[in-house]
């Protein structure tokens, strides 16, 4: 018997799901403009002026897209960050829609919803436009298509997922993961390798193929520059492997995290004829291992977990029917559980969000749990000391200088801010990732203001260094800005065309 034979889902959208979407969206927005960019922001702003099919760390399209906002919404910090939090709207009325998927009524629909509407892991991605909130928005619509395959046994929902997939390719590679591990729940599944269709699964892998080989091409033709990015991301394996479980109870929330273990449980459990849920049980274990076994950031797996929430509320709310059924009383229902995830979603929203005053991460170090925070302070104040520098410079010497900074965070707020504090922002370089691509500086630009840049480099392009600051943003909050050391070097050695390699490196 099929599952369209047993049931048919009510498809009609949920108003409280929709109310929490919205909820979600409009706290985003309200705070959307609190201490400024974050440095992978200012990266994409200006990697968006250089359009290209790929990018030395990342696909194409969140530079697109940041180059998009920017043209729309007049270059805003408020604008950039609209896109984000219309997909963290979208998160919500998926796991909404998975719920209802899966059988569960209105209580179930608003839980899951809720429980991705106050998920840190999901609060604090959508404040920023990264790759990160592109990555989650497309494993959705894979987990959201895939469900729907199980459900109607339609076809055409895996060529759906093929495109969600493909899309998910241009913002970053992880979605790789979950593509093969939902491959691997199907065919290890009888129920479900019994529904695949090898001319469908022709077209959903041609869908991915023709979205995401933009970056691949790219890659290929400029000697697969991804390799040795991932070769410096697995510095910090050992770290990601140590916090990798913990991270997912802090990320999700105390109170969320028994809903999604209980979502995993149950899809594996669930009780119909073939079982054909299995398959996205198997893929979510399968995403939730591989990236701990492989040293993957905690959050890098996150994307599942709108299924998970949603097939964990539908869990906790058919346990109420069965006991109520048979005259019980029940500890955990729909609205306990909502009722615990809104009072831990408000530790969720401090530690995802910036709605502390700044300075207040001085001694409230909420960046040690989300780093992100603390690097979105104070871009402006370090923009107009290096410019002051600068400004302190003869005309003569001024003529022949350049930037050159050492990450692409600083790189990218001196040609965000560069202009307002009169410092020419096409003198602006550096070595970090993309940046490196678009130098080298002319060879007539001998003198340099250097910006935490390592000296004995600086020593082996210049022939004198003289520093100049240390910057401090004025507020004693940690990060990876405070403390770095601006110099002028004088007196290039050897022409930018054949020292400029000496410089490249990836953050």
């Amino acid at each position: 018997m099929s599952l369209t034979a047993q049931r048919q889902p009510d498809s009609r959208l949920d108003r409280g799901v929709v109310v929490i979407a919205l909820g979600a969206l409009a706290l985003e927005m309200a705070v959307s403009a609190r201490y400024g960019y974050h440095r992978d922001e200012l990266y994409f702003l200006v990697a968006g002026q250089h359009p290209a099919l790929g990018y030395v760390d990342q696909p194409p399209l969140a530079p697109l897209v940041a180059r998009l906002a920017a043209v729309l919404f007049n270059n805003s910090l408020v604008g950039l960050r609209v896109i984000p939090a219309l997909l963290l709207g979208w998160l919500v009325v998926v796991s909404g829609s998975l719920a209802r998927l899966l059988g569960g009524a209105a209580s179930a629909r608003r839980l899951a919803a809720l429980a991705t509407a106050l998920c840190g892991e999901y609060l604090a991605t959508a404040h920023l436009l990264t790759t990160t909130v592109f990555d989650f928005a497309a494993w959705a619509g894979v987990l959201w298509s895939v469900a729907h395959y199980l459900e109607s046994e339609r076809p055409r929902w895996l060529v759906v997922a093929g495109l969600f997939g493909g899309v998910g390719l241009d913002a970053k590679w992880n979605i790789a993961f979950l593509l093969v591990a939902i491959a691997v729940g199907i065919v290890a599944s009888r129920a479900t390798r019994q529904l695949v269709e090898l001319r469908w699964v022709v077209l959903a892998v041609a869908a991915v193929v023709v979205l995401g080989w933009p970056d691949v091409w790219w890659q290929a033709t400029h000697g697969w520059p991804n390799v040795a990015v991932f070769r410096a991301l697995q510095h910090d394996a050992g770290h990601n492997r140590a916090v990798y479980w913990p991270a997912q109870v802090l990320y999700t929330g105390l109170a969320a995290t028994p809903l999604w273990v209980a979502g995993l449980w149950s899809l594996w459990r669930r009780d119909v004829p073939d079982r054909r849920w299995r398959a996205l049980a198997l893929a979510s274990a399968i995403v939730l291992v591989l990236e701990f076994v492989l040293g993957g950031k905690p959050y890098y797996a996150g994307g599942v977990f709108v299924l998970l929430f949603a097939a964990g509320a539908v869990a906790v709310e058919r346990r109420v029917v069965v006991r109520r059924a048979k005259g019980l009383g029940t500890k955990v229902s729909a609205r306990a559980s909502a009722a615990a995830i809104g009072v831990t979603g408000l530790l969720s929203i401090v530690l995802a969000l910036p709605v502390v005053p700044a300075r207040t991460l001085h001694s409230v170090a909420l960046q040690k749990i989300n780093y992100d925070l603390a690097e979105t302070i104070a871009w402006p104040r370090e923009v107009s000391q290096i410019a002051s520098v600068y400004r302190s410079l003869t005309p003569r010497v001024r003529r022949d200088t350049i930037v050159l900074a050492g990450n692409y965070g600083e790189a990218g707020a001196l040609v965000r801010y560069g202009a307002q504090f009169d410092l020419p922002v096409r003198r602006v370089f550096s070595g970090a990732n993309s940046f490196w691509l678009w130098g080298p500086p002319p060879n007539g630009a001998t003198s340099a203001i250097a910006v935490n840049m390592d000296p004995v480099l600086l020593h082996r392009l210049f022939r004198r260094v003289q520093r100049r600051l240390v910057y401090r943003n004025g507020i004693g909050v940690a990060n990876d800005e405070q403390g770095i050391e601006v110099s002028v070097a004088t007196g290039l050695r050897v022409p930018w065309s054949k020292s400029w390699r000496l410089v490249q490196h990836y953050d």
